[in-house]
This record gives structure tokens, C-alpha cells and sequence, in this order.
């Protein structure tokens, strides 16, 4: 017997049900038994009703041959037409007998010789067209009584006289009915009977193939990484087998599929784990195991190991400089380039602008590391030369045929066999990164190589940025002001102890400075712990810290005297970038219920003129709150006339390096001159940080300079010292 069955795996799984069971859930098998059943009644319907009208006319016709048996035997006693009394006689007893309810006699040529009971319609036919068999000739005509059946005959008595009998038909009705609701039982048997075999056998050659075909794909459709497990097996040799052949190839080959998805994936998932997806390249993870198996391969070999780590320099900038898309293009030009520099060397990239390169050559001293190294410059950097195909070095096309020129920093680390210390890869790239950092201080494109001091200068470092993430938190960071004096105004001048003052100067206001003094090492200079938090992420809090710092000072001496000079605060690059300064700015105005113009933010020229559009937003932005801004260590950055104007500053702060060399050169001299030429030029006061001595105050008075500040009127105060010897001097006089 042919048959199709499920797999042994899958027909464990599911639970024994019976062929009743899988008719009645298969919505195909409902739809099937219906068309079948309605067909089958269709056409036993069609058979009925004809059969119907026979069994009617048969029922019709016995009761016009029992009347014709009842009323011929009285015609034939030979009473004849003439004689209608006597007819009428013997007929009268048949009246309500053999269901007759009326008879007429009537002559050959149709005249009526006596009626008996109810008088029938009548006859007007042709006598000679009667038979000698009661023939129905109609129902009641009169419409008197609708179950009446008239039967009319030619009767063989002696003048051939014409019988007309009205035979009451109320029982044919009945009859019919009965007829019909024992032929219509057996009817719907016999479809009950059909469409239940109908279906048994549908079931059993085709439903079941399907309906297992269906529990199959789906299945596999929710399961498809095990599709095979849902393989039919099968005997048949007809269409249906071939449709489970076909399905269970189709179930191998979707088995086959997902595999090949699944061991691509992994591939995949195994590719970027070791490489980065943007340059196709082996990324930190790969570095580190490359350099660790060369470690392995250390006693056996004379190679000397060097790691260079190559780092585009202000990379963040030109991100925003030319957007992050063109910066993946950039990238991946380099990545192109380093590759076809030195073909047989491994390269990786990591972080977003980071490439490593690993040089095991026989014998590669430091001279050759170092040639290397500078080759490298020439060809992505921005040292100049022609590459390889011919293309600028250093030079890259990005965009709309935008131009982008790289300055490069390159730091090199080394493991030689000489070493008794064998270094892993992970250490040699700390080394290599410590080696970039030290490079990233220098000018231009540069390279440097690791040394133990780098280490030492490292861990010290670490160290000293723990130690300042907890001063800060402990808040053993203070701040101190010093001093910002008017020239060329009319008053007394401000202090008395304090430092050298003279009668045309004021105070004019103070910069708020930050000092740290440190438990174990005393006091920190503030470029080496502001330049540690700048890279560790810490300036956001010390800068919003020297901030409130200012304003609740402010407040404090508005209550305390009556007025208070405007305080300068510095804002870090990273403080000016953040879209949520304004912000900021604003909390602290109405947190310590100070007026905006007593507050005044300087933020550096190199910070300005990063993204110089954005620069004047926010300049503009921090101006229409109140708050005065200035321009700190100006003449030291790269900013246009244009630019300047642009900002609309409150005041320019000269850088103290042009201060310093008053007197000594005049160079720095002309650049003070130029300044302060270009602050009057531009309605913009000019304060000159640094002063101290006579010399350079005369130098900025005689040229009209607005404010100075330095040690000559005066050193960073604390705020008791400050307020002492310069606020409360005023609010006495």
C-alpha cells in the first residue's frame, strides 16, 4: 500500500490523533464535504420532483379507475339514456362511496341526461375523443372546491353514454407528502452515506498527503535551522508523491541555506572581531595576538620587533570640519595607502583614527625604524613628496573634491631578542601609546620612540590625575583673584598693601584663577593639573565648579558691601563647545540672583577659531543673557579681522608673551601696538595680563590700553585678602 508518513523525530513529537479528529480541524476537508454533500443533493433533488409528479398523477389515476369500476356496472344494466329516473336510482347509493361526490350522464352528443350528487363542471368535448378508461379532464373548474378531480369516460353500455364523475382528491396531498418524506429520508441517507465515503477516500489518497505536506512547512517555517527534521517519507509513486519528493528536496536545500547563513555569520561574526569594519583591517585585538605570537617565536630568531602607531593629529576637529562620512573616506584612504606602502607588513586600525603598523625585519636597528618612520611622514602625512601612484603626500581628496592636508604623530616601541624581559603585545602597544603621546606635544609631524622615562612619567601622571578626581571631589580646589586694573581713569586707586598703585588707576575688576595644594607634593602649577583634566575628561566639572565658585562670590559681595566687581572666568574647550552652555550660564544667573554684566567669560583664541561660525553663535547666544565676553591669549592663534568682528566681543586680552617682552624686543612691542590699535579700531577694550614692572605699564598706558592685570599692581588673592585690601578699601571711601 502506498503511503506517506512523517519522520520517526517529528511523529514523536506530536501527539496520537484520530482520522475524525484531523477531518473535523481541516478547514479544506469542511469546504470539500459541502461542495460534495450540496452536489449530491442537487441531483437526488432533480431526480425527486419528477418522481414526485408521477407518484401524484399514479394516485390520481387509481381514483378515477375505482370510481369508472364503481359507475360502469350501474350503465350496463341497460337502463340506457331515456331511462334517467331510473338511472338517477340506481346511481344516487355510489354518491360518498369510492370517494365520488358527483355524477353526470351525458348523451354521445354531450346533452345531459341526469345528474347525481354535486352536478360536475360538465363536458364539452368531443365524445369521440374519450376513451373507454376514465381519462382526468380537469380539477374543479369552478374553483368551488380545489381537492375535486373530474374523470370522464366513453362507456360500453347500449348507446354509448358519456360518464362524468367528481371524485373528491383531499387524500392525494397527504399521500404525496408521505411519498416524498420517505424518499427524501433515504435521499439524504444515501448523501450521508456518499459524502462520508467520499471523504474517507479523499482523506486517505490525497487529504492526508496534504495536510501532513502542510503540518510539514510549517513546521519547518517556524524551525527552519532544523526544516530536515520535518521530512516526510513516502511510497507513493503518483502526482502527490512527487509533491512530497519535491518538498522534502525543498526542505534539505532551506536546511543547507540557513547552514550556510549560520557558518557565514559566524565567519562574519569571527572577521570582526579581529577587524575593523570601516578599513577591512586587522583591529586591536588581532594587533595584539600577531605581536604576541612573534613574542612566542622570540628565542628562536634574531627579529626585532618594532609597533608604530600612527595617529592623525586634531582629528575631532576635522571631523567637524568636513563631517563624519567624508572622515570614514578619509580613513579609508589611508588605510589603502598604508598597504601599498608596506605591502608585506601587518597593519591594523583601531579607535577612529589610529593606525598600527608591526615591522619584524631581520635586523632593523633604530636608524631604520626611524627612516621608516619618516617615510611614513613623507607618504601620509603632511611632510610633502609624491606617493607611490603619484598623488601629493599628505594631501587627500574628500567630497566635492575638497582637499585635506594630515599632520601625522607616530610613536615606536621596539622588542629586540637581546631583551631578557620578553614583552607581550599588549604591553608593547602601552608602550607604542606612550611613545604617541609624547609625540602628540610636538609641532608638526613627528615621531619619538619609548623609553623607560615614559613609563615613569606615565605612571606619575596616572597618579597625579587620581589624586585630582579626588581633590576635586573633596573640594580642595580653590579658587584665587587677581586684580584687573583700569588706565586713564579718574579716582583713587584701589588698595593699599596689596601692590604698586598710582592715582589714575582702578579697579576695574578680577580674574578668577584655580589653585590646588596638593597634601604630599604642595602646590600643583595650574597648567599641569588644568592640562590633566582637560585629557581626562575632568574639566567639565572643574570648570563648572570655578563658576559658581564666581557667581556665589559675587553674591556674597553684593550683600556683604553693596557692590562687586566683575569677576573673568575661563572657559575650557570643552566647556565652550557644549551645546548646553547657555544654558548653564542662565541656571547659575538666577540660582545666585546676580546681575549678568558682573560676570564675564574668557575663552581662548585657539578655542574661538576651531569652528569660527559656531564661535560667534554662541558668543551672540552668551551675550544676549548679559554676561561681557572676552578673547583670552590673543596674538598667539591664527584669527582674521573678519572673524573679530564677526564675534563682537566685549574685550581682547593680550597674550602675556608679548608683555613679557616689552622693552626687550621690539617685536613683541609692534604685536602690543598692532592690538591695541585693532581693539580701538574695533571698539573693543584691550586688557594686557602680565604686568609687571614700570616699564611695560608706561609702555600700555602711554597707548591707551584699557585694563591691565599682573603682579605688578598685584598677585592672585584669596577671597578674604581680595576683599579685604580691594573691596572694602572702595565701599570705606
Amino acid at each position: 500500500m502506498e503511503t506517506v508518513t512523517q519522520h520517526p523525530r517529528e511523529a514523536l513529537e506530536r501527539p496520537k490523533v484520530s482520522i475524525l479528529h484531523h477531518l473535523m480541524a481541516c478547514r479544506l476537508c469542511w469546504r470539500i464535504t459541502l461542495v460534495v454533500f450540496g452536489l449530491i443533493l442537487a441531483v437526488e433533488s432533480a431526480i425527486l420532483i419528477p418522481s414526485a409528479a408521477r407518484f401524484e398523477q399514479a394516485a390520481l389515476d387509481r381514483l378515477g379507475h375505482a370510481a369508472q369500476l364503481a359507475v360502469e356496472p350501474v350503465l350496463l344494466l341497460g337502463r340506457g339514456v331515456n331511462s334517467s329516473g331510473l338511472l338517477t336510482r340506481d346511481l344516487a347509493p355510489l354518491v360518498d362511496r369510492y370517494g365520488i361526490k358527483g355524477i353526470g350522464i351525458y348523451t354521445p352528443a354531450g346533452a345531459l341526461v341526469t345528474v347525481v350528487g354535486v352536478a360536475p363542471s360538465g363536458f364539452s368535448g368531443n365524445p369521440a375523443a374519450l376513451s373507454h378508461l376514465a381519462t382526468r379532464i380537469s380539477r374543479d373548474a369552478n374553483g368551488v372546491d380545489a381537492s375535486a378531480l373530474e374523470m370522464a369516460w366513453r362507456s360500453d353500455a347500449p348507446g354509448n353514454p358519456v360518464a362524468v364523475v367528481r371524485i373528491d382528491a383531499s387524500a392525494v396531498p397527504g399521500e404525496l407528502a408521505a411519498y416524498l418524506l420517505r424518499i427524501g429520508g433515504l435521499v439524504a441517507l444515501i448523501v450521508l452515506v456518499v459524502t462520508v465515503g467520499t471523504m474517507l477516500v479523499l482523506y486517505r489518497w490525497v487529504l492526508r498527503t496534504l495536510l501532513l505536506l502542510r503540518d510539514s512547512a510549517l513546521a519547518a517555517g517556524r524551525e527552519p535551522h532544523r526544516a530536515t527534521d520535518f521530512l516526510l517519507t513516502t511510497t507513493r509513486r503518483d502526482e502527490l508523491g512527487d509533491l512530497v519528493t519535491a518538498h522534502n528536496a525543498m526542505l534539505e536545500r532551506v536546511t543547507e541555506s540557513k547552514q550556510r547563513d549560520r557558518e557565514m555569520a559566524e565567519e562574519h561574526a569571527r572577521f570582526l572581531t579581529r577587524h575593523d569594519p570601516l578599513t577591512r583591517l586587522p583591529n586591536r585585538m588581532a594587533l595584539i595576538e600577531y605581536v604576541d605570537g612573534l613574542a612566542g617565536l622570540r628565542g628562536d630568531s634574531p627579529h626585532k620587533v618594532s609597533l608604530l602607531l600612527l595617529e592623525v593629529a586634531q582629528f575631532s576637529v576635522l571631523s567637524a570640519d568636513i563631517g563624519a562620512a567624508n572622515c570614514d573616506d578619509l580613513i579609508g584612504q589611508m588605510a589603502v595607502r598604508l598597504n601599498r606602502f608596506a605591502p608585506q607588513q601587518f597593519i591594523a586600525h583601531f579607535g577612529e583614527d589610529r593606525f598600527a603598523m608591526v615591522d619584524n625585519t631581520l635586523y632593523c636597528d633604530v636608524t631604520g625604524i626611524s627612516q621608516l618612520a619618516e617615510s611614513l611622514l613623507r607618504e601620509l602625512g603632511g611632510e610633502g613628496g609624491q606617493g607611490e601612484q603619484g598623488e601629493q603626500g599628505g594631501v587627500y581628496r574628500v567630497g566635492a573634491a575638497k582637499s585635506v592636508s594630515l599632520v601625522l604623530r607616530i610613536g615606536i616601541a621596539r622588542m629586540s631578542a637581546e631583551a631578557d624581559k620578553v614583552v607581550d603585545g599588549r604591553t608593547l602597544l602601552s608602550h607604542a601609546e606612550l611613545a604617541l603621546s609624547e609625540a602628540t606635544g610636538s609641532e608638526g609631524a613627528h615621531f619619538s620612540f619609548y623609553s623607560p622615562e615614559l613609563a615613569a612619567a606615565s605612571r606619575e601622571r596616572q597618579s597625579l590625575a587620581r589624586d585630582l578626581k579626588l581633590a576635586i571631589e573633596a573640594g580642595d580646589l580653590y579658587p584665587v583673584f587677581q586684580p584687573k586694573v583700569a588706565l586713564g581713569a579718574t579716582g583713587r586707586a584701589a588698595g593699599g598693601t596689596a601692590g604698586n598703585t598710582d592715582g589714575d588707576s582702578v579697579l576695574a575688576g578680577a580674574e578668577v584663577l584655580l589653585r590646588w595644594n596638593h597634601a604630599t607634593r604642595g602646590m600643583v602649577p595650574p597648567d599641569v593639573f588644568i592640562e590633566l583634566a582637560e585629557s581626562t575628561g575632568l574639566i567639565a566639572a572643574i570648570g563648572d565648579m570655578v563658576l559658581r565658585a564666581a557667581a556665589r562670590v559675587i553674591r556674597g559681595l553684593l550683600d556683604r558691601h553693596g557692590w562687586a566687581p566683575p569677576l573673568a572666568v575661563n572657559l575650557s574647550t570643552q566647556q565652550f563647545a557644549d551645546s548646553g552652555l547657555v544654558a548653564q550660564i542662565t541656571q547659575v544667573l538666577a540660582e545666585e540672583r546676580i546681575p549678568a554684566h558682573l560676570l564675564e567669560l574668557e575663552i581662548t583664541e585657539t578655542s574661538a577659531m576651531k569652528d569660527a561660525a559656531r564661535t560667534a553663535q554662541t558668543i551672540e547666544a552668551l551675550r544676549a543673557t548679559g554676561v561681557r565676553v572676552a578673547i583670552d591669549d590673543f596674538g598667539t592663534g591664527y584669527s582674521s579681522l573678519s572673524y573679530l568682528r564677526r564675534f563682537a566681543l566685549d574685550s581682547i586680552k593680550i597674550d602675556k608673551s608679548f608683555v613679557d617682552d616689552i622693552g626687550v624686543d621690539a617685536n613683541a612691542e609692534a604685536v602690543c601696538d598692532a592690538i591695541l590699535r585693532l581693539g580701538k579700531s574695533l571698539n573693543t577694550k584691550i586688557v594686557a595680563e602680565g604686568v609687571e614692572n614700570s616699564r611695560q605699564l608706561e609702555f600700555l598706558r602711554a597707548r591707551r590700553c584699557d585694563e591691565v592685570q599682573g603682579y605688578y599692581f598685584s598677585k592672585p588673592l584669596s577671597l578674604d585678602a581680595f576683599e579685604k585690601d580691594w573691596i572694602a578699601v572702595r565701599a570705606a571711601a
